[in-house]
């Protein structure tokens, strides 16, 4: 449903875009403009930028569903199980801000020659610590294949192998259910679900977009009452 929502959203913007299509016409679909317009064009682009599947930003990690997601997009999360897949990280040189900011501040700081070494141990200390049940950590084996120094020392023979974990002693999790408060709006929230719970399900919850002849009827009774009124002040004044 909320894919479908996406799709009406999609084709109200082609609409607004190209506003000589707000009615398909026989010549549109004879001479080749829809298919040019639409398809070659509209949904092409939309193709070009990465249109996807409906994701609720209120809900960024569903339930049964494995996250795929960077050390740093994961600092301050907790799972039950986390992979990492990439014990790795290749000491670099310090920004050239560093350097020059370093002679400039009046308290010592980490030296320049160590700071790499420092931002990696602070990197996969977030990494190590996320995972509340169980931490697995990929090691590498094969040509052009290497893992940091601490994770050589660490991944040993003695360093326990999948093959050999019993995944009947992994511990249940605990399901946290909190959800984030939202803020509501009186006109476009409250007034709308008074009106039609189903219309507000299909409009606020689902995305979907209101159908451009039911606007343009809208429109045009307050265009034609706001219209019979001026109308009717105005031939009052010539009786007064």
């Amino acid at each position: 449903m909320c894919n479908l929502g996406l799709i009406s959203q999609s084709l109200s913007r082609y609409m607004d875009d190209y506003a000589h299509i707000s009615i398909i016409r026989g010549k549109d679909l004879s001479d080749g403009r829809l298919v040019n317009t639409f398809f070659s064009g509209y949904i092409y682009g939309l193709y070009r930028l990465g249109q996807n599947e409906y994701e609720n930003p209120e809900d960024p990690f569903p339930k049964g569903r494995i996250p795929f997601i960077t050390i740093h997009q994961a600092k301050g999360l907790e799972f039950p199980v986390v992979v990492l897949g990439n014990p790795r990280k290749d000491r670099t040189q310090p920004q050239p801000y560093e350097k020059l900011v370093q002679p400039l501040l009046k308290r010592k700081g980490e030296p320049l020659d160590r700071m790499a070494l420092f931002d990696a141990r602070r990197m996969f200390y977030v990494a190590l610590s996320r995972a509340k049940n169980l931490l697995i950590i990929a090691h590498y084996k094969g040509r052009g294949q290497r893992l940091s120094d601490p994770f050589k020392s660490m991944l040993d023979e003695d360093f326990p192998r999948i093959p050999d974990y019993k995944v009947s002693t992994l511990p249940k999790d605990k399901q946290h259910n909190e959800e984030i408060p939202r803020s509501y709006s009186y006109t476009s929230d409250y007034l709308m679900y008074c009106t039609c719970p189903r219309k507000y399900m299909i409009f606020r919850k689902y995305g979907f977009v209101p159908s451009r002849s039911q606007t343009m009827f809208f429109g045009n009774v307050v265009h034609q009452t706001i219209e019979d009124l001026h109308n009717y002040l105005i031939s009052t004044r010539g009786k007064k």
